[in-house]
């Protein structure tokens, strides 16, 4: 009997049940189930991701916009503006606003709303933002449609803008305007949300009102008030509607739409935006046909008109400017540009020196019509490159003469003029004049000859060292008798002669190598002309006078050269001198130093001829916030450079330079009012700079004429390159300036008497002496009385002689 492995066993009687079969599940199609599940998937990342970029994003604009305070705020912004500069009328006392500062891309004038017409507010409302009283700062469609556009596909023929007028007046405030990629994403991000803002705290009329004060015209223009005046001169809330929609319509394009150059595009542009007003039913069927028909008539289509805008500010207030800057730089502790901004739209208030009348008087002058004052001496410059402003020389067939080197370098010319500058203080170290080159000023921030160029003094520099430092330590004085010959022989082989050693190529040798030839050396210094002197000796107020080379090194021998640059370095603060290589008597006493100094700098030392005393020259007294609180006053400082009776004695030396027949401006002095004056010439080598300094009992005034690039003028002007020119347009300057002027006299300070000098020994006279003169001394320093026997030899010592004319 078998058995099976599978159990059988069950009830008996019969076969067992058949068990039933379990159903099973209908299968889902494997395709479709992974679709789904990715698509949740990616729905669940999505989501997520969303959420994190929106927090992302929010977390972005809010770090981003951090700082908008200030920058935003809209109760303040109508003070963000140009700055004004105000000075004293010299006729009424009153203070008047003298000049704008307003920048390359900034010129604004602030006006309210309401005196905004209806008109032009609506001009800008219907072309660039016309849901703008309805929508919270954006308009969320226009931006979709512009993002999808820009970034996934161009559903548009164009690019779109989307900007509201909120949006725009973050731009004209923020400057934020980075316009593609992800950086303009960026930039649309942080605008949205800036926009929303100034909705959630502003009313329409504020952000309206800022829009309008500024939005960006042509050149400077900011704002419609200025623009309508530069455009119309008319305030605007004079303007026409046919006006309202010109103006709108210059910002779409200031360039395209620029009414002076493009009249045609702009006049198809301002029917449009009427178009636009009619269409929204801002104005009349009847408006619109009478205002499109109306031609483009500008303000400088009238003869009468003077455009505010056109016009460029003076070197004053150049200068001004680079001041006021440099004083916010070193109070903010910010960049140049930093503080140029602030100025420009901080609203400032900056009482300036300056004179209205006289800087008038100077720049009229200074236009130098017909070359009346200074001859132009055109001669051909070699340059890398021509400037707008350049006259170019030209070859017969009218093409710019060029040479081109063996490297393929190009060389081109121009034709250069002679150019000027002058600039005028008063005693006080206060600015009131200043012209930093001739002819018509065209551009702001232009070279300014009288403030920003440094040339070397010539003989200038004579009478602030050498001579007033020799009178001051009592070394010397009026009638010292000094040898009209030069300091060194060539015999001494002290100076050596640079031209002779070039030509024999001797330069590279030590002094001691050079003892080796004798040529190599020359005496020095020579006077103006070549001569060494007569070997005469002649007192020290005619030495002054002719301003003799000779003279003036004996003296600054005397005083030491270091002893001199210390005190116009530093006491005189002439701080553009070298202080390794203008340590020496050739620059210290003939002028000759690395880089020289600047009109301004000369004019201020000049002062110490009035009362002895140095004021560091200022071009303001005090900068007003727009609060009108000091925010800078001038740091000025005042001290005592010499003694008074240094200053008078000085100064009675320097008006032989003008009244004495040697001077070598004689006869060249201001009539008007029958004031003293006093001076000094100055010559550089080569006749390369032509100075001339000279005070009045009002004013001290400082005239440099010359080449830009430094150019011997003998070459083109021959005999008129002579520093009578400056001293003739400083003549009549001041003939014109003080005309009606209260006649004044120079101080006379106590302990400085006038006594009779022998004119051989240059001692006190005594009744022996042939010839006498009178000088001026310090009555506590008298040189001896003279004991000379005039027939030969010495007679007996004297006691000085105290008696004579005391001008206490």
């Amino acid at each position: 009997m078998s058995h099976s492995r599978r159990d059988t066993s069950g009830p008996s009687g019969g076969q067992p049940p058949r068990p039933q079969k379990p159903q099973k599940p209908k299968k889902k199609h494997p395709i479709l189930s992974g679709f789904f599940k990715f698509i949740a998937v990616m729905l669940c990342i999505g989501i997520m991701a969303g959420s994190a970029l929106t927090v992302g994003a929010v977390y972005y604009v809010v770090q981003a916009t951090a700082n908008d305070g200030d920058l935003l705020d809209l109760d303040n912004i109508e003070l963000s503006q140009s700055s004004v500069v105000v000075c004293t009328d010299p006729d009424t006392g009153v203070q008047v606003e003298y000049a704008v500062l307003k920048s390359s891309n900034s010129h604004r004038m602030w006006t309210d709303l309401e005196n905004i017409p209806v008109y032009l507010q609506y001009a800008f409302i219907c072309t660039e933002d016309k849901d703008f009283y309805n929508e919270p700062g954006f308009n969320l469609k226009r931006t979709i449609g512009a993002m999808i556009n820009e970034y996934i596909l161009p559903i548009y023929s164009s690019k779109q803008g989307a900007s509201t007028i909120e949006q725009q007046l973050i731009k004209n405030l923020t400057d934020d305007d980075s316009a593609s990629g992800i950086e303009g994403a960026l930039r649309k991000l942080r605008e949205i949300y800036r926009a929303f803002n100034l909705y959630r705290n502003y009313s329409k009329s504020t952000i309206l009102e800022a829009y309008l004060n500024t939005i960006s015209f042509t050149g400077t223009i900011q704002g419609v008030q200025t623009a309508s005046i530069e455009y119309f001169n008319k305030d605007v809330s004079e303007l026409t509607l046919w006006e309202c929609a010109t103006i709108a319509s210059i910002t779409k394009n200031p360039t395209n739409y620029n009414p002076r150059t493009n009249p045609e595009n702009l006049i198809n542009r301002r029917n449009f935006l009427l178009y636009n007003m009619w269409d929204q039913g801002i104005i009349t069927e009847e408006e619109y046909r009478n205002a499109a028909a109306q031609p483009l008539v500008l303000a400088e289509e009238d003869e009468n008109t003077v455009s505010t805008t056109t016009s460029n500010n003076s070197y004053f207030t150049d200068a001004l400017f680079q001041e006021v800057v440099k004083a916010i730089q070193e109070k903010e502790g910010v960049s140049e540009a930093t503080a140029q901004n602030m100025l420009y739209t901080g609203g400032y208030t900056i009482e300036a020196t300056v004179n209205p009348k006289i800087q008038s008087q100077m720049e009229q002058l200074m236009l130098n019509t017909g070359d009346q004052y200074f001859p132009a001496g055109w001669h051909e410059e070699a340059v890398s490159s021509l400037s707008d402003d350049d006259v170019p020389v030209l070859n017969a067939d009218g093409t710019p003469k060029t040479t081109v080197a063996e490297d393929g370098t190009v060389t081109y010319y121009r034709n250069v003029r002679t150019q000027a500058a002058m600039v005028m203080l008063d005693y006080d170290g206060n600015v009131v004049a200043m012209v930093g080159g001739l002819g018509e000023k065209t551009k702001d921030l232009t070279l300014n000859r009288a403030y920003d160029v440094t040339r070397q003094t010539g003989s200038t520099i004579k009478p602030i060292g050498a001579y007033a430092l020799g009178i001051e330590y009592g070394l010397v004085n009026w009638s010292t008798m000094l040898n009209n010959s030069p300091l060194y022989l060539k015999s001494d082989m002290i100076i050596r002669d640079d031209d002779y050693c070039r030509r024999n190529g001797l330069s590279g040798l030590s002094d001691q190598a050079l003892k080796a030839y004798p040529n190599a050396w020359r005496s020095w210094p020579q006077n103006y002309g070549g001569n060494y002197g007569d070997n005469k000796d002649v007192p020290l107020w005619n030495g002054l006078a002719r301003s003799l080379n000779t003279i003036a090194v004996r003296v600054g021998d005397l005083v030491g050269a270091s002893t001199i640059f210390n005190f116009v370095y530093n006491t005189l603060q002439l701080d553009t001198l070298d202080p390794v290589n203008d340590v020496g008597l050739a620059p210290m006493v003939m002028g000759s130093q690395t880089h020289g100094v600047t009109p301004l700098a000369l004019a201020a030392a000049f002062q110490i001829f009035y009362d002895g005393q140095y004021t560091t020259p200022q071009l303001y007294t005090r900068v007003l916030d727009r609060d009108g609180n000091i925010y800078l006053e001038s740091n000025a400082t005042s001290y005592q450079a010499l003694t008074p009776q240094t200053a008078t004695i000085m100064n009675q030396l320097l008006q032989n330079v003008l009244y004495s027949s040697v001077g070598t401006a004689a006869g060249r002095y201001p009539t008007t009012g029958g004031m003293r004056s006093f001076g000094k010439t100055g010559t550089a080598s080569d006749e390369k700079d032509l100075w001339f300094v000279g005070g009045t009992p009002y004013y001290v005034t400082a005239v440099w004429w010359g080449y830009d690039a430094p150019y011997d003028m003998t070459k083109t002007l021959g005999s008129q390159a002579k520093t009578r020119t400056c001293v003739e347009a400083w003549k009549a300057l001041m003939n014109t300036v003080q005309q009606g002027y209260e006649y004044k006299e120079f101080p006379m300070a106590e302990g400085v008497v006038q006594r009779s000098y022998c004119t051989e020994s240059g001692l006190l006279a005594s009744g022996a002496c042939p010839s006498t003169a009178v000088g001026y001394y310090k009555a506590d320093d008298l040189p001896a009385v003279c004991n000379y026997n005039h027939s030969g030899g010495i007679i007996s010592s004297q006691e000085p002689d105290t008696t004579g004319i005391d001008t206490d």
